[in-house]
């Protein structure tokens, strides 16, 4: 039976309504405001005039910026393209199953469990070139220690290591259920017809697993963008700014050194990068649903 009528639902849904709407499309106004303004503070008051395009000459003439984009590109691209990579070799080594099949398949995905935090402490420990295990390793062979997380040569692909430790179970997850979602089908036509392992993988296994593969590496690419925490952990974005990725650079900004305006601008700035990388993922997946097999 229903009680209430259609106008008494939409007044009691008015309050929640209006509360995510404070949560979501506030935030976004006022970031916009920030953007195009010069926040200033007299007697515990902030105001913000209007300053146009100031804020975007400034952050397109910052060579700092462009550091933090440079750095943020070198680690999306190691390190997706690297997890994609062990990913499907763990999903095409457990696809067969092995024994202990079920075993793997938890431990493999214990790193994704954990928090970035939790990560970034416990590699730091491992990197310690005092005290860490790795240090302690290579002292007793004979080497050298190496500055993981110091040295400015080395620091930026201990960053990439870690978000690969992390981050791969997510990759072998997707790619795990788009091999098991391929009909068996399709693999025994191809044996009756003499096809080879290679040419299996090569010409009926990747086109039909093209779909879950760019939805894994669009994810994992946008997430990859706004890595934060793990730097902040490890490195504080540096040695000088070796690892400084684009989000910890307007978190300095905006909230260190309180340049609110500017750090708008680059988290701005950040939503365009993505975004373009989003818009060419879904390009790509538009071009293959036309994909069937012959």
């Amino acid at each position: 039976m229903n009680v209430l009528g259609r106008w008494e639902k939409r007044i009691l849904l008015t309050p929640t309504v209006l509360l995510l709407l404070f949560f979501s499309i506030f935030p976004l106004v006022f970031t916009l405001a920030l953007m195009f303004g010069k926040v200033s503070f007299s007697g515990g008051a902030m105001s913000i005039d209007f300053a146009g395009l100031d804020n975007w000459h400034r952050l397109l003439h910052d060579q700092r910026f462009w550091n933090a984009v440079l750095v943020t590109l070198k680690i999306v691209g190691i390190a997706v393209i690297t997890e994609y990579c062990i990913g499907l070799l763990l999903a095409f080594l457990l696809y067969r199953r092995p024994f202990g099949c079920g075993f793997f398949r938890v431990l493999y995905v214990i790193p994704m469990l954990l928090t970035p935090i939790a990560v970034g402490y416990t590699w730091r420990m491992i990197f310690d070139v005092g005290r860490g295990p790795i240090t302690g390793l290579l002292q007793r062979v004979g080497w050298s220690s190496i500055g993981w997380l110091t040295d400015s040569n080395v620091a930026l692909y201990s960053i990439i290591l870690i978000d690969i430790w992390q981050w791969t179970p997510f990759m072998f997850l997707l790619l795990y259920a788009g091999l098991e979602a391929i009909p068996k089908d399709y693999l025994e036509a191809a044996e009756v017809d003499g096809a080879s392992g290679w040419r299996k993988f090569i010409y009926v296994i990747m086109p039909l697993l093209a779909p879950p593969s760019l939805a894994a590496l669009l994810l994992r690419t946008v997430e990859c963008f706004k890595i934060i925490d793990v730097v902040y952990i490890t490195t504080g974005g540096g040695p000088g700014q070796a690892t400084e990725t684009l989000t910890l650079f307007g978190y300095n900004v905006g909230f260190r050194t309180f340049d609110l305006a500017y750090g708008a601008t680059i988290a701005f700035s950040l939503f365009f990068v993505v975004l373009i990388a989003a818009m060419f993922f879904m390009v790509l997946t538009r071009s293959l649903r036309g994909i069937r097999l012959e």
